[in-house]
């Protein structure tokens, strides 16, 4: 037996919960949610920086950062409070990922948090209702155990941006990360499912975190990627490359050449932002519910 071998090996060997790639985006800006009248008159009220906190929760008008030096992420708020939106426990990575990008694409929902006298608190108990909505029927017939997480059909079922919704894959062919990657620099957040492999146990061969890809820029394989982290609240800096074929975790050379060293510093990079496991096993990918409209400089989803 491999020892590298994973679980999203194994179904995607079986063609389980496989599929075609859904149609991404066109390549361009995607049309943020529109802000409602009376949240811009609230906002009209507050600081350049608190409005900015409610519009933006993922932080990507910050840019794409350096590779190595994760920033934090703070929850929106009006008073400029700097709670750290991270997970309330072990569990709960997958519900404050789907929190975050649920607030990113809803600036009433981000306003509410932002105004609450107590924003970590509000986050907390956001995360325990996402929780508790992912896991319910992820057995088909019965609730997912709690102590797993949070199943990928479950987030996928839950997820949204705006008006976008989410379907789910094993991760396994390139093409996938490549379509998430894409579906970033349209401006739409892909959550993203990380793990091992049996080097460390059957335990660690299934997914085992969620983290969120937040922002993309480049084309093809150049550029930068940013990774929302939420056990550390970070906002983590890699190359897409290294996204879309991760370098090897260790260098064979007894003197590490230049190459060596840059592919080591990418490498401890790319774990961090995944919560320190080695690779992607699981993406969720915005699902085309309507038809895509090009715009003369944004891009729009219009529904069917």
């Amino acid at each position: 037996m491999p020892s590298t071998l994973r679980l999203s090996s194994l179904l995607g060997a079986a063609r389980a919960f496989a599929g075609p790639v859904p149609a991404p985006p066109p390549r361009g800006r995607f049309e943020r949610p529109a802000v409602p009248d009376d949240v811009e008159r609230r906002l009209e009220l507050v600081t350049t920086r608190a409005r900015r906190s409610v519009l933006d929760p993922l932080a990507r008008e910050r840019g794409t950062g350096t590779v190595g030096f994760p920033r934090r992420l703070n929850l929106p708020s009006l008073d400029g409070a700097t709670a750290a939106a991270v997970q309330v426990d072990e569990t709960t990575c997958g519900a404050a990922v789907l929190a975050m990008l649920g607030l990113a694409g809803d600036p009433r929902a981000a306003l509410r948090l932002a105004s609450d006298d107590d924003p970590a608190d509000r986050f907390a108990r956001l995360q325990h209702a996402v929780h508790a909505a992912t896991n319910r029927r992820g057995l088909v017939v019965a609730g997912w155990p709690r102590t797993y997480g949070t199943p990928p059909w479950g987030a996928a079922r839950f997820a949204s941006y705006g008006g976008v919704r989410y379907t789910h894959r094993v991760a396994g062919p390139r093409a996938l990360v490549e379509a998430a990657v894409d579906a970033a620099r349209a401006g739409i957040p892909v959550p993203l499912y990380t793990g091992g492999d049996v080097t460390g146990g059957w335990e660690s061969a299934v997914p085992r975190h969620v983290v969120l890809l937040t922002l993309a820029d480049g084309e093809g394989a150049e550029g930068s990627a940013v990774l929302y982290e939420p056990s550390g609240a970070g906002l983590h800096t890699v190359p897409v490359s290294a996204l879309l074929d991760p370098p090897p975790a260790t260098s064979s050379a007894v003197s590490p050449s230049t190459a060596d060293r840059t592919a080591a510093r990418v490498r401890k990079a790319l774990t961090a932002a995944f919560g320190g496991w080695p690779h992607v096993a699981w993406v969720l990918l915005p699902e085309r519910p309507g038809r895509w409209r090009a715009g003369a400089t944004r891009v729009t989803m219009e529904a069917d």
